[in-house]
């Protein structure tokens, strides 16, 4: 018995050897210089992420970069960062690899901030890294056919105008047009080019044709050539014989047109209209809507002042307005006492709007803590980007919090652009006890907010009132 009594006192006498030897033996641990981050990689691709390369950085109080990597579990990975200076500029970084060590997915935050003895959580949103698209080259699309009478005398000639533009970029200019009479119709001369730029400024050629000595129809057909070998052909009939006004005694400084589309198949088009507009002196600028029977569009509009500098735009409207399809014949010309035929086709909107909208993605979704007691505030703040041209300015949040939890503060937003996030922050008071709360986020889309939606959600842990 006296031998374990004797062990039990010489150990006291060591430990308290050890204690006179450390100040802080037996005294409170001191409160942390740093903090932690607590990270969390959620919404990764289902079957190829084989692990995740998290990267934490400060241009202020880290000298190099933090790097470690992540097993994935589930669909999420997650780290904690331990004893990181007090800083509110890290940057945090997210790679989704597979087995390869392709990247599949990324994910960013800035400015998150590290306070002294607190561990910040940060849910990273690990996006998809789209391929570029490849290059498919298109085919050139003729605009409009013009012709300066509706008839034209055997032997006689008529100058004719096409007009064609590129839905890839930069060939429009570099189109080459080719005039074709039919057998035993004529002859093509003086075709010269004038290059374009895009749809609203296309390209143009004019070409003289010398009707056949014999009354009847000719078809000619104009065809348009990119620079890599693809062609569009379009064809029309001009009657050859007396004109409609052979014979007339009355002179007029009005003339007349008539514009004829075909109805691209399977488009629910509701409308078209045609706008005819005139710069010079005196000036035109109307709006009349086109016929259709099934087949193709028209209209014909007579008493247009005599002129060479007429535009004739033409738009396709699905029934909520949005344009389907374009076309526009520019630089063309109404003669006195004729009948201008224009055959306008109607080509695709390179860009119609809301048919091919996407909704906004939450790229981050960070409080400032995810543990609190009853009456402390948390600040949250997230970010988004749309990947559509001019929508992530645009975005408006929509934050909801059980009335039982807390109250949220009115949200303080900050409008992006195309490479910047938009950014929404509110403060969270915890009001309940010993509760879990779940506070909702919603990032609307700027043009169809009731329907192109994302979200988000954290998770704070109340607890007892604070001392």
């Amino acid at each position: 018995m006296f031998p374990a009594i004797s062990r039990e006192l010489k150990a006291g006498a060591l430990l308290a050897c050890l204690c006179a030897l450390a100040p802080s033996c037996g005294q409170p641990t001191p409160t942390p210089a740093g903090g932690s981050i607590n990270i969390i990689a959620s919404s990764l691709l289902a079957t190829p992420t084989t692990w995740v390369r998290v990267t934490l950085q400060s241009p202020t109080v880290l000298s190099d970069p933090l790097t470690i990597p992540l097993m994935v579990k589930g669909d999420q990975a997650s780290t904690v960062f331990k004893n990181l200076p007090v800083a509110s500029d890290y940057l945090l970084t997210a790679d989704a690899l597979d087995s390869d060590n392709v990247l599949l997915a990324h994910g960013a935050v800035a400015a998150v901030s590290i306070v002294r003895g607190q561990t910040t959580t940060v849910i990273i949103y690990l996006n998809q890294i789209t391929p570029p698209i490849p290059f498919v080259n298109s085919s050139p699309l003729i605009d409009a056919i013009t012709l300066p009478t509706d008839a034209v005398a055997p032997g006689g000639q008529i100058t004719m105008t096409g007009t064609a533009h590129d839905p890839d970029p930069g060939q429009t200019a570099t189109l080459a047009f080719t005039w074709v009479p039919a057998a035993s119709c004529g002859a093509i001369a003086n075709a010269r080019d004038v290059p374009g730029a895009d749809r609203n400024h296309p390209s143009q050629s004019f070409a003289t044709w010398t009707a056949p000595q014999n009354q009847g129809t000719c078809q000619i057909t104009l065809k348009v050539q990119d620079v890599l070998g693809l062609a569009t052909s379009a064809s029309f009939t001009v009657r050859v014989g007396a004109a409609s006004d052979t014979g007339s005694t009355t002179v007029v400084s009005t003339g007349s047109v008539t514009v004829i589309v075909q109805a691209p198949p399977q488009i629910a088009i509701a409308t078209v209209t045609l706008n005819i507009s005139k710069s010079s002196t005196p000036q035109v600028d109307m709006t009349v809507p086109l016929v259709g029977d099934g087949t193709g569009w028209s209209a014909s509009v007579g008493d247009l002042p005599i002129g060479t500098d007429y535009v004739f735009n033409l738009s396709a409207r699905a029934s909520d307005g949005t344009e389907l399809y374009h076309g526009i014949a520019t630089g063309q010309t109404i003669e006195r006492n004729k009948t201008a035929d224009i055959v306008i086709d109607m080509s695709r909107t390179d860009n119609p709007a809301n048919l091919y909208d996407s909704a906004p993605v939450i790229k981050s979704l960070t409080p400032t803590a995810t543990s609190v007691s009853k009456n402390d505030t948390v600040d949250i703040k997230v970010s988004a980007l749309d990947s559509d041209a001019g929508d992530t300015a645009g975005i408006t949040w929509d934050w909801t919090v059980p009335s039982s939890c807390g109250l949220l503060s009115a949200p303080v937003n900050t409008a992006g652009d195309d490479a910047t996030p938009s950014t929404s922050v509110v403060v969270f008071t915890a009001t309940a006890t010993n509760a879990s709360c779940q506070i909702n986020v919603t990032a609307k889309d700027a043009r169809l907010p009731l329907y192109l939606q994302s979200y988000g959600t954290v998770t704070i842990q109340i607890g007892d009132t604070s001392p």
